[in-house]
């Protein structure tokens, strides 16, 4: 079939080569629905290009499981190097990645990765660490993905978010086919052009498969391919449920080992466009084509093929190390035993690689079986399993997972295995907002340990016994147990585990000295680096940024932020990444820069089952802002936030959280329940002389009438203000580069004082402060200046300034990327705009929102 409208993706694609030959590497993105023609616009391009031209494409597979760096063991049979030793033997994906990088620099080269929607995680972090090194090649790599199964939470956004390098990255959406083209396809055909392309949506697959059905209009795709399937013969069809089973890509060896002497049909299945060929492969013309075939495939014989293709892989010495291979067909077969062999294997793997929701999947799919185990057996798989739920921020199901182990170690006798798993189980607690629970199981792993003879295990229990009191801002006992695990893990020579106490102890520190624990978490990041301590180096990121921020050391704050959450993305450690994001979204808030606190929040809200103490902070951020504007949704934003404390009592969420509803009670005018808020959670920020906290508890407190003591160690600005400073106050919070605190102490002056704190509020868009202030200034007999216009009065929904430029531009039928330029904003700030436009108006496409738009004439005035 002849490729139409493609001229300027494939001139995209040739201009990219030519930069890429002329030793300045290039990325380029090829995106669109399922269908739309990526591989087929791939392949038009490979064909024009000279054939001394190395070329090696690698595809993801829609497994029960993505395999971990999948389509590089399709690279690595092209290349044949020291890439494949790798792979087959226990290589580290350091070297692994090296060994990518090194192929890319030997010659001119085109990299295809098709289908990355499907890409495991370790293979997400292989593309981000080549994307960030593509320019340095004479290579072009080229990745394939359909932007439509793109959720607000798919692991590639993040790492599409990453691949924005100027003058490198090529971004290359497919349009649908217009009416015009579908009128060519169809040709002399007796066929309502018109009623197909409106029926297929100008999706060129589902045109095609409609003609070579033999015309007509079915229902849907799926009837179109089973139309055309229908026309091979009984033996082409068996060849064809085969190579449905075996995945795709069907190697001809495993297909005529499925289908024996019917195996010769798979010819007719080429004549007819079902399956195509690659080099040394088959595989459907399309992925739906496939699932359509397998949807039809009775269960008796779908576990035949499974259980055909399973044995014929192990007998096969190279498919052996294909592990989440193996699983995927060993559970479609219903072979329990070789589920148990292959799924927990493959699942270490997938951890080693850094695909941690690979790896949660597989121990998953293992403990199906696991009545099967032995019950010691089953707890260590199930300690796993918790352990990488830890890993991805699915606590809930960890948990679970820990209970069930530590009910099996109790029932075993074995008091050192059940004493970790309880320490590990507080963890979880303390994750999922339940402060009593996570104390209690770590007071009994103690007292477990404490019974049996030193050894590793009690110094680990003594290192999340430090984490827990650190939490709860019992820093001098934290330092203390912390001090105890290192020194019984010196003991012990184990140098992991010492290096992992420094994470605590330093968190410790910074609250009594922040220099001395700013100075041990900072080696302890670089030593995790270099020892290949991800989990360590990860979690130190996170205290270290965190406390930054609730420290008001921004600075400090914002630079390790950056560098935790590439880190945490390119190792897969989402619990920490999202730890970060929501501190970071305090940090913006703080700043003045509330746009970016809505957005960064709204990236740890989306996803589903996320940490409580990582979802506290963000509601508290974003309840902080929506108050601040004014947004009737602050209640029930603020309302949430205090659900998730019911069982905290770490000071770091209950004050954040009432010191956002404190302000949110003042500037609703009830001063009643501004002191009740307060006083919350005084005392606890008082006895652990919190400076930031004690202040800004203070301070709501004596500004709804209460008297209140001002203690040396608060920090300054408050204290300026409670001893009724507002300029020094005022010149303390525009040094931390604190806008609306500022404006706070400001509106506390003279009318000077005032006509400046207004400017600032206005300016972010404070219109319950600014209106509070305008009338006190008019009461007074002052001249108020005249506030702006804000956009968000010039229309219904609540849009700010940016959100309408971006509506205006989406009018404009603008890509993101397009939008970006315009700008001068990344895609992924975008992204987060496009979403949150589209939440406001309460439409879900693009076309609907710039409809509803011109509708109300809410666009920005030129």
């Amino acid at each position: 079939m002849e490729l139409l409208e493609r001229d300027q993706p494939l001139r995209e694609l040739e201009s990219a080569l030519k930069e890429a030959l002329a030793g300045e590497g290039r990325l380029a993105l090829v995106s669109g629905e399922a269908g739309i023609g990526k591989t087929a616009l791939v392949e038009h391009f490979l064909r024009s290009q000279p054939k001394s031209l190395r070329v090696l494409w690698g595809a993801c597979d829609a497994l029960f499981t993505p395999r971990p760096l999948g389509p590089l063991y399709d690279i690595a049979a092209q290349t044949r190097g020291p890439l494949l030793r790798l792979l087959d033997g226990d290589g580290h994906r350091n070297a692994i990645f090296s060994a990518v990088l090194a192929e890319l620099h030997e010659q001119p080269t085109i990299v295809v990765f098709e289908d990355v929607h499907w890409a495991d995680e370790a293979t997400l972090d292989l593309l981000r660490f080549l994307g960030r090194r593509i320019a340095r090649t004479r290579a072009l790599l080229v990745l394939t993905y359909r932007d439509d199964e793109l959720s607000p939470r798919h692991p590639l956004r993040t790492v599409l978010g990453d691949l924005t390098a100027p003058g490198v990255t090529r971004r290359i959406p497919l349009a649908p086919l217009t009416e015009a083209a579908a009128r060519e396809l169809v040709g002399e055909r007796r066929l309502d052009v018109a009623a197909l392309h409106r029926q297929t949506g100008g999706n060129p697959f589902f045109i095609t498969e409609v003609l070579k059905a033999g015309g007509g209009l079915p229902a849907t795709m799926r009837d179109a391919v089973l139309a055309r399937a229908s026309r091979l013969s009984d033996s082409a069809q068996a060849v064809l449920r085969a190579a449905a089973i075996i995945g795709p890509r069907v190697e001809p060896w495993l297909l005529n080992q499925l289908t024996g002497a019917e195996a010769g049909a798979s010819e007719e299945c080429l004549a007819l466009g079902m399956l195509v060929a690659h080099t040394d492969t088959l595989a459907f013309r399309h992925e739906l084509a496939r699932q359509t075939i397998l949807e039809t495939i009775r269960p008796p014989q779908k576990l035949s093929l499974h259980r055909m293709t399973l044995d014929a892989l192990r007998a096969l010495p190279a498919a052996r190390h294909d592990l989440p291979r193996l699983a995927h067909h060993a559970e479609g077969a219903g072979d329990r035993e070789a589920t148990l062999e292959y799924a927990p294997a493959a699942a270490r793997k997938a951890s080693a690689a850094g695909a941690h929701r690979e790896a949660a999947a597989l121990y998953a799919l293992a403990l199906r079986y696991a009545e099967a185990l032995s019950p010691e057996a089953h707890a260590e798989l199930l300690d796993a399993y918790a352990d990488e739920c830890n890993s991805i921020d699915k606590r809930a199901a960890g948990l679970a997972a820990r209970q069930k182990a530590a009910a099996l170690w109790r029932e075993l006798g074995r008091p050192v295995q059940l004493g970790e798993t309880l320490a590990h189980t507080a963890i979880l607690y303390n994750g999922l907002g339940n402060t009593r629970a996570a104390e209690l199981a770590c007071a009994e792993a103690v007292a477990l340990l404490e019974a049996q003879p030193p050894g590793r295990a009690l110094a680990l229990v003594y290192r999340i016994r430090a984490g827990l009191l650190m939490l709860n801002q019992q820093n001098a006992e934290a330092i203390e147990w912390g001090e105890r695990a290192i020194a019984l893990a010196k003991q012990f020579n184990d140098d992991s585990l010492v290096l992992a106490t420094q994470v605590p102890l330093g968190s410790a520190w910074l609250q009594l000295d922040y220099e001395r624990g700013r100075q041990i978490l900072t080696d302890a990041i670089r030593a995790a680096r270099e020892a290949g301590q991800v989990m360590v180096a990860a979690h130190a990121y996170a205290n270290l940024s965190s406390a930054s921020s609730e420290l008001y050391r921004f600075d400090i704050a914002e630079q390790t932020t950056r560098e935790g959450l590439a880190y945490t993305a390119e190792h897969g450690h989402e619990r920490y990444r999202l730890y970060m994001l929501a501190w970071q979204a305090m940090t913006h808030l703080r700043l003045g820069r509330w746009d970016e606190a809505v957005d960064t929040a709204g990236l740890v809200l989306q996803p589903a089952g996320v940490s409580a103490t990582s979802r506290v902070t963000a509601l508290a951020a974003l309840g902080y802002v929506r108050a601040r504007r004014g947004d009737s949704i602050a209640p029930i934003v603020l309302d949430e936030a205090l659900e998730l404390l019911r069982d905290m009592s770490s000071l770091h969420r209950v004050a954040l959280v009432r010191g956002a509803r404190a302000e949110a009670a003042w500037l609703a005018g009830d001063r009643a329940r501004t002191i009740e808020e307060a006083r919350a959670a005084i005392e606890l920020a008082l006895s652990t002389r919190h400076p930031w906290f004690a202040g800004e508890l203070a301070y709501w407190q004596w500004r709804a009438g209460e008297s209140v003591t001002v203690e040396d160690w608060m920090a300054e600005p408050y204290a300026r203000q409670l001893a009724g400073d507002w300029r020094g106050a005022a010149a303390a919070w525009e040094k931390l580069g604190c806008p609306y605190e500022q404006a706070r102490a400001l509106a506390d002056g003279d009318a000077e004082a005032q006509a400046a704190a207004l400017m600032i509020f206005d300016r972010l868009g404070a219109r319950p402060a600014a209106e509070a202030l305008r009338e006190r200034m008019q009461a007074a007999g002052l001249r108020v200046p005249r506030g702006p216009r804000p956009a968000t009065r010039e229309n219904p929904f609540g849009l700010t300034a940016r959100q309408l430029d971006i509506l205006a531009l989406l009018a404009e039928n603008l890509t993101n990327a397009e939008i970006a330029a315009r700008l001068h904003l990344s895609p992924k700030t975008v992204d987060h705009h496009v979403s949150a436009v589209l939440a406001k108006l309460d439409v879900l496409s693009r076309e609907a929102a710039a409809d509803l738009a011109r509708q109300h004439q809410i666009f920005p005035k030129s």
